[in-house]
């Protein structure tokens, strides 16, 4: 297992980088690199809540927001996988690595730099490594177009 970490500078407002990262309809927008059609499905985006990321034949990893705090963190543990309707876990009885996904926002003084590191195994690596940067890439240009600048920078 290896921990990858991307980063990128976003000349928007937390927030609203926030809203390109999490708003449903951005969500599937900037995860295309990953695979077309990706959607999350949740009761609540709240910190402990259950949330699947899947594809859109409904396969994808089952996971719990396990850190929320809006705006500036979350941290999504994987737990297991959906395959045609069933889900399984990929973790064995004695492993209690906690497998993270995590997404931080740090304002700075004209952009938001976004940090986002995934617990990967290695036939993921790669698809990891080529896919976030593409996705980051994305999530920008949504912040950067679709929620301008108003009122000028604030923390």
């Amino acid at each position: 297992m290896k921990t990858l970490k991307f980063t990128i500078e976003i000349f928007a407002q937390p927030e609203k980088v926030w809203k390109a990262l999490w708003d449903k309809q951005h969500y599937t927008q900037w995860t295309k690199p990953f695979t077309e059609g990706c959607y999350y499905e949740t009761e609540a985006f709240t910190e402990g809540s259950k949330i699947n990321f899947l594809s859109p034949n409904g396969d994808g990893m089952i996971s719990k927001i396990a850190v929320l705090q809006p705006g500036e963190y979350v941290a999504f543990e994987h737990l297991g996988m959906v395959y045609q309707g069933k889900e399984s876990s990929f973790k064995t009885a004695d492993d209690t690595h906690q497998y993270l996904e995590t997404y931080r926002l740090t304002a700075n003084e004209n952009a938001t730099t976004l940090t986002v590191e995934v617990d990967t195994l290695e036939p993921w690596e790669e698809r990891m490594n080529t896919s976030f940067p593409k996705a980051l890439q994305i999530v920008k240009e949504i912040s950067e177009k679709y929620f301008a600048w108003r009122d000028g920078f604030k923390e």
